[in-house]
């Protein structure tokens, strides 16, 4: 986020601990609250673009699957050709567009002797050296479904010694997820709709591959997060509108990518994704801190728990979900959205005066709020938001959303 962005988030996220710690609850629960806040603290103010390694033979797929996951038709374009060098960190989809990190090798198996010189001794003293520049936060291990039975032996051995270095260095242990690519290929190849799995024998072969490299992964020791078949086939037109969509299993992909991502990495891999579904599924997480923090002022109304504290996380809330859905938007924006869906909890003064104003007017007695109802209408607010900001929905169809949150969170919650 910008700074002006990031001030304002800065601003509620130490407005709303402020309140937390005058809250006349527990310890234990003010320590899971705060526990939250930073979260959503990491998430945001610390919010940095991924870093994601790939690793995979020339022709794995590599450009194809970034593009499904995060860009359109020729935004990626891999430095790495024959005869230059075993990593390099670029930018997507460029240096002017900066969104993901990604680190590139032709394949750490490959044995052929590069052209470019190296600021190592070896290939492999060089790759380490690059990875020692920008941890990776994942390694996204590519291989096409038809050479899963090919030799790999190399590029496993040289992956597992590459993960240990990181791990002795740094003390990180880099998570691992195997994907196998161009899963359309295997037989029998004339079937190419989409679900790929609803062809008996294509769900056969494809199964098979995976169940392969899994014990591949398994004989070499590296832990695995997951083994996932995907296909990337998707065309672009000349607007960067999708044209022709073959896609599949690339939702799932993107879901473990982001979940075995650090917290700060989280927030900009969701906002870079085409994948709706995913943007929606981590706005969900986000709204679900938001209102079990909200929630959490507990089950009798207490006074401390003033429209302000509300407006903050439920604002805070909005902004966030507005970003990963792409917007340009403010504080401002979001409290007058939160208007719009009639939900009067000193929104107005919000509007009017701005976020460091309003979080100023405390009530002198009165506007009392019970953890349930805070909590339900700031899960359905979440509902809504995702619905207007994400899913593009109308005004209408979020007004309705935020009734139906409102009923579900009191449901979960009535037997508490």
């Amino acid at each position: 986020m910008d700074n002006s962005k990031t001030e304002d988030l800065n601003f509620l996220l130490q407005y709303i601990k402020e309140q937390i710690d005058k809250l006349p609850i527990t310890q234990s629960k003010k320590d899971k609250m705060l526990e939250k806040l930073l979260m959503v603290h990491q998430m945001t103010i610390d919010a940095r673009e991924p870093r994601i390694a790939l690793v995979g033979r020339r022709g794995s797929g590599k450009s194809s699957l970034i593009n499904a996951l995060y860009g359109s038709e020729k935004q990626y374009v891999s430095s790495i050709k024959s005869g230059t060098g075993r990593g390099k960190w670029l930018w997507f989809p460029s240096e002017d567009d900066k969104k993901i990190r990604l680190l590139d090798s032709r394949g750490l198996g490959e044995s052929e002797k590069p052209t470019e010189e190296f600021n190592e001794s070896n290939p492999m003293d060089e790759m380490k050296r690059t990875v020692s520049e920008e941890l990776p936060d994942v390694f996204l291990f590519l291989i096409k479904a038809k050479e899963t039975d090919a030799r790999i032996e190399e590029d496993l051995n040289e992956l597992k010694d590459l993960r240990e270095y990181v791990k002795d260095e740094f003390n990180y242990d880099v998570p691992v997820i195997c994907v196998v690519t161009q899963v359309d290929e295997v037989d029998p190849p004339h079937y190419k709709q989409v679900p790929l799995d609803k062809n008996v024998k294509k769900a056969k072969n494809i199964q098979d591959a995976v169940v392969l490299m899994e014990k591949r992964f398994e004989e070499h020791e590296i832990p695995l997060l997951s083994t996932i078949p995907v296909c990337s086939y998707i065309d672009f037109d000349e607007d960067g509108n999708i044209d022709y969509d073959m896609r599949w299993n690339i939702d799932r992909l993107a879901n473990y990518l982001i979940e075995s991502l650090p917290n700060e990495a989280k927030l900009k891999a969701a906002k870079a994704t085409r994948v709706i579904s995913v943007k929606k599924k981590f706005a969900l997480s986000i709204v679900g801190i938001i209102a079990s923090i909200s929630g959490g002022i507990g089950t009798q109304p207490i006074p401390v728990a003033d429209l302000p504290f509300i407006t903050a996380l439920q604002g805070l809330m909005v902004v966030i979900i507005a970003f990963i859905a792409g917007k340009e938007i403010n504080t401002k924006i979001a409290a007058e959205f939160i208007a719009a869906l009639g939900i009067n909890i000193g929104v107005a003064f919000l509007v009017r005066e701005g976020v460091r104003a309003a979080v100023k007017f405390i009530p002198g007695g009165g506007n009392i709020v019970s953890g349930t109802v805070a909590g339900g209408v700031t899960f359905g607010l979440g509902l809504a938001a995702i619905a207007y900001f994400i899913e593009e929905e109308d005004i209408e169809t979020s007004k309705e959303l935020l009734k139906k949150g409102k009923r579900k969170y009191n449901e979960d919650n009535s037997a508490e």
